[in-house]
């Protein structure tokens, strides 16, 4: 069995995210991928890893006959069949049907960490879930104090949240009592007590401490039940409208009028990065380590901005990746 090594890259949305699903769903035309059961928006793994071998690994991937760039060039040198393998070969496989391998670096489908949310009080909250919180500990987004305070979570009722006293808190009388109240969308929900939330605000804000906007994570978390959360996921994402103009006449074209949904900025992703032995014969000798090591590098050589999705040139897509 080959040995694996693996990493978190996170994911966090500047602009609004549109990787779309290809069916349409009611009123809109092209909604984004989810997941089947419970509604969450998701980046699939083959878009994460089509991004990273489109952006920075053709520089060194040469052209066939045809003037395409190749992972491995194949060629005839005397009577013997020969093949050049670049980088991109040993870490995203082989394009050659003849000399064939899988890649060195695997993604996971990029999950949803935190949402981003309309709130009555602070102009917006970050909504997450149990089950969300659940899944990144179980992959190792959070330490053993942060898992701790996972474990102890209990699911707040529907009309319940937890949220930390502060930006985003209203006084209410309910029933002649004092209640702390917070408004999400047209929605409100009266806080349950618990340390949770600011021990797990505290560990999310971790994971991208140089970000401007992530960092206020720890004073803006509300946890909700998982079914507020699959509501929100589907109903509150953005809704652009498009039209295709008319070139002679100027005016919008008749029926060309479409609604695309986007996943909105300032949503939190993560994926897990698999790392393996080399496949292939000229790459039989790298390790795990070395494929994590060269990823890692030209990550850093790129910068830390890469644009996932449709639409990149009216802007959307545009994300933070870190490799944690």
């Amino acid at each position: 069995m080959l040995s694996m090594k693996q990493r978190l890259l996170y994911l966090f949305t500047r602009t609004p995210l549109h990787v779309g699903a290809g069916a349409s769903v009611g009123a809109i035309d092209q909604p984004v991928v989810r997941e089947r059961h419970t509604g969450f928006p998701v980046v699939p793994g083959s878009s994460v890893k089509g991004t990273f071998a489109d952006q920075w690994l053709t520089g060194d991937m040469p052209r066939n006959g045809k003037g395409e760039r190749v992972r491995v060039l194949a060629k005839l040198e005397g009577d013997q069949n020969v093949f050049e393998a670049t980088t991109a070969a040993w870490l995203f496989g082989s394009d050659d049907a003849n000399h064939s391998w899988a890649g060195a670096i695997q993604f996971s489908e990029a999950r949803l960490l935190a949402f981003p949310i309309r709130s009555a009080k602070g102009s917006f909250a970050w909504i997450t879930c149990p089950l969300i919180l659940s899944r990144a500990s179980r992959d190792g987004v959070f330490d053993a104090a942060g898992a701790a305070s996972i474990e102890k979570l209990e699911e707040p009722a529907d009309d319940h949240a937890i949220f930390d006293l502060g930006k985003l808190d209203l006084d209410v009388a309910i029933q002649s009592q004092q209640a702390k109240q917070v408004v999400l969308e047209e929605y409100a929900f009266t806080r349950t007590d618990s340390d949770a939330a600011s021990a797990i605000g505290g560990a999310l804000a971790k994971l991208l401490p140089e970000d401007p906007v992530w960092k206020e994570i720890a004073s803006r978390l509300v946890i909700l039940s998982n079914g507020m959360m699959s509501f929100f996921t589907r109903n509150a994402c953005e809704v652009a409208q498009h039209v295709r103009i008319n070139d002679d006449t100027g005016t919008a074209a008749g029926g060309a009028l479409f609604n695309q949904e986007n996943v909105p900025s300032e949503t939190m992703f993560y994926t897990i990065v698999h790392a393996f032995q080399g496949r292939g014969d000229p790459f039989k000798q790298k390790t795990s380590e070395d494929a994590l090591a060269e990823f890692s590098k030209k990550l850093e050589a790129a910068g830390d901005v890469f644009q996932f999705g449709g639409d990149a040139s009216t802007g959307l897509g545009y994300c933070t990746v870190l490799l944690a």
